[in-house]
């Protein structure tokens, strides 16, 4: 199974390794990506339970929810992939 994006969530993560990038050292960003695909191939493709949203817009919209450090990965599981729909800072959301 592969992991495709929505444009947003796309521009969120590609934003997100900027700015670590940009306020920490030298290929901060790129550690935190690679750190955020690990968990992604670990928590997603290999487990079986997947977890909704408890946020009430995103569970009504069918959302299941991971957490990674301060961020939220809102997913959606389709028959031969995996659509990131949103990633947002904890701090945006209300359980």
């Amino acid at each position: 199974m592969q992991f495709k994006y929505t444009v947003t969530a796309s521009n969120s993560l590609a934003q997100l390794t900027a700015f670590i990038e940009n306020t920490n050292t030298f290929g901060s960003g790129l550690r935190w990506l690679n750190k955020y695909e690990l968990l992604m191939n670990e928590a997603l493709l290999i487990s079986v339970n997947h977890k909704i949203c408890n946020n009430l817009s995103l569970k009504s919209l069918g959302l299941n929810c991971l957490y990674f450090n301060d961020w939220l990965i809102a997913y959606s599981i389709h028959q031969n992939f995996i659509l990131i729909e949103a990633l947002l800072h904890k701090s945006r959301i209300s359980d």
